[in-house]
């Protein structure tokens, strides 16, 4: 038994040690040949050799004429833990191009410069860039030269590529990645390998290591102007809506997994182009640098993505800025823009803006701003704001502001001012305001507090005038009425009742069902000035639709105008009194007319016949009542 544990044991071990192996080889062979470390020393090898160790090093395969090679060529170098890439580079420089294609690296002579490549003076830089704090190489590294806006990104081993036209002597190169120090260098006569080393922004630099002498390196923040302002994240569990278009829309731009959207995170200093011209996004004068430029004037021929304009842009369909832009922009469907908007904004379907707008903004559907507004709002939909703002908001549906507002709104449907504002609103359908200096026209009002007068069908002032009336005049004995808004001008419903089924004359106390009810619900206006501390003038005007049993199917409308007095008894109770000219306008063929008068029958001062046959007869009543609230 204990031999076959040991044989069992030694199996496993066996085993175990070939799927390491397994493993490590596959592992490695995942890694492209000229990325694979390794670590050789040579002395005095002639060159075939050293590349026969190399490959035997780093488990690849060279393919190459010897031809290609100089065979007096002698290596003596030792390598650390170095790419394949840079350990050629070292073998060669210039002289031999390499390529990697699955497990083999095929070594090529360096071709003669063509006639463009000569008038162009085309170099092509590579390298490097290393973590010099923690000595591994850095992907996502945005690699570029301000003055031709070429660009290109390190991959996931640290290795970038560029191509440079026409450099002059003082040709530069900027090295820029979040959390990393910017890093700038200078390239020298003949420089077209680099190894670049970036610190971390929080390392502390000890000592400052000397510069190779064709190379000059300057690290540290280079910007001249400020830097973007970056939007700090917010939680997702306690967002607002605001802060969620801010998130979703602005932070988390649509180029989010484009590579020019690295660019966009890395560099911190602006570039500044009088001019430029993008067919879409990327792909323009700008190149990967879009959204690292400010323009003077920007021509997006389908659309187009930069830092900010100065001046004027112009978008086929569509306008995407990361900053400020200023004066004017045009799109064929929709601005975008991170930063402020000073000038006119015009867009087939809308403008979306996420910092303070000052100017004019013309949108086919919406207007949409996270911040400030000082400036007239004109879209067919609707214009949103997320700050105080003043102007004017005119809209085919609907305005909302969510914070103070000084200027007018106007909606097909409704207009909404959440907190104080300074103003007008005028809407189809409802107006709603929580503190309002102004006026309201509307089919539906409602604020919590106005210092104005609220117009329309319906008027509610949370903190306004709110009165419940129970009334007796000379037609109906049973009244009662709801009075809404405030005292320069409030809503009247208003509803009433002569029971005419309970037979008072021929048999005191019985019913009568041969007799039908009258009753009436009228809708009116009217005012309220005070006269003095505890007395109040009472101006109304209704219209009542007066019924006899169920409803009556013919013209017969109950009109009164009310002058009278309201009398404060308590803070809450007041009683009221005061004359009626009363007007019915009813159809004197309809044998089902109600009978308004049973008791006793005012004196009519006036009877007039319209050519349609109806009949207007005119009294002079009176009306007591109690009002409460």
């Amino acid at each position: 038994m204990v031999v076959e544990t040991d044989s069992m044991k030694k199996i496993l071990l066996t085993l175990s040690f070939l799927s390491f192996v397994s493993y490590s080889i596959g592992w490695s062979q995942n890694i492209p040949p000229l990325e694979r470390k390794v670590s050789v020393t040579f002395r005095g090898v002639p060159i075939e050799s050293a590349l026969s160790q190399l490959s035997q090093a780093g488990n690849f395969t060279f393919s190459y004429s010897p031809s290609i090679l100089n065979s007096n060529h002698v290596v003596s170098s030792d390598y650390t833990n170095k790419s394949v890439r840079e350990i050629l580079n070292g073998f060669f420089g210039e002289s031999i191009l390499t390529k990697g294609k699955g497990n083999y690296i095929i070594l090529t002579k360096a071709p003669a410069p063509t006639k463009k490549e000569i008038v162009n003076n085309t170099v092509t830089i590579t390298g490097y860039v290393t973590n010099g704090a923690t000595g591994e190489k850095i992907d996502e590294v945005s690699v570029y030269n301000k003055k031709s806006l070429t660009a290109t990104i390190t991959d996931q081993f640290g290795f970038f590529q560029i191509v440079l036209d026409n450099p002059d002597q003082s040709a530069e190169l900027h090295f820029s990645k979040r959390a990393f120090l910017d890093t700038l260098i200078v390239l020298g006569p003949g420089i077209q390998f680099i190894n670049m080393v970036m610190l971390p922004e929080n390392y502390v630099i000890a000592q400052t290591q000397p510069a190779e002498d064709t190379v000059t390196v300057v690290t540290g923040p280079i910007a001249v102007r400020p830097p973007v302002v970056r939007p700090e994240p917010v939680t997702a569990s306690k967002r607002t809506f605001r802060e969620f278009l801010q998130e979703e829309i602005f932070s988390k731009n649509i180029f989010s997994k484009k590579r020019g959207d690295v660019n966009v995170k890395n560099i911190k200093d602006p570039i500044y182009r009088d001019f430029q011209v993008s067919f879409v996004p990327f792909v323009g004068t700008n190149h990967k640098l879009s959204g690292n430029v400010i323009n003077g004037y920007s021509l997006n021929i389908l659309g187009g993505f930069s830092m900010g304009t100065t001046k004027a842009e112009f978008g086929g369909l569509f306008n995407i800025d990361r900053g400020d832009v200023s004066y004017a922009q045009f799109a064929g469907l929709f601005n975008t823009v991170g930063g402020r908007t000073s000038g006119g904004q015009f867009a087939g379907l809308g403008n979306l803006t996420r910092k303070k707008v000052e100017g004019g903004q013309f949108a086919g559907l919406f207007n949409a701003n996270l911040d400030s507004v000082k400036a007239g709002q004109f879209a067919g939909l609707f214009n949103v704001n997320g700050r105080a703002s003043e102007g004017a908001q005119i809209a085919g549906l609907f305005n909302v502001q969510p914070s103070y507002y000084k200027g007018a709104q106007i909606a097909g449907l409704f207009n909404v001012a959440t907190h104080q504002m300074y103003g007008t609103q005028v809407a189809g359908l409802v107006n709603y305001a929580h503190n309002i200096h102004g006026g309201q026209i509307g089919l539906i009002n409602y604020a919590d507090s106005i210092r104005g007068v609220p117009l329309g069908l319906m008027s509610i002032v949370s903190k306004g005038y709110h009165k419940i009336e129970f009334s007796a005049d000379e037609i109906f004995y049973v009244n009662a009425a709801f009075r809404t808004g405030v005292r320069q001008f409030y809503n009247i419903l208003q509803a009433g009742m002569k029971p005419e089924s309970f037979d008072g004359s021929v048999n005191p106390g019985s019913l009568n069902p041969d007799q039908q009810n009258i009753w009436t619900f009228g809708y009116g206006v009217g005012t309220a000035p005070q006269l003095t501390k505890w007395l109040y003038l009472n101006v109304d005007l209704t219209v009542n639709q007066v019924n006899k049993g169920s409803f009556t199917n013919s013209v017969s409308l109950l009109n009164k105008l009310y002058l009278g007095f309201d009398f404060q008894v308590a803070r809450k109770f007041s009683i009221t009194a005061g004359a009626t000219l009363n007007g019915y306008l009813s159809d004197p063929s309809y044998t089902e007319n109600p009978t308004l008068f049973t008791d006793f029958t005012p004196s009519i001062i006036k009877t007039h016949s319209f050519t349609n046959g109806n009949e207007l007869k005119m009294w002079w009543g009176g009306k007591v009542g109690i009002r409460f609230l």
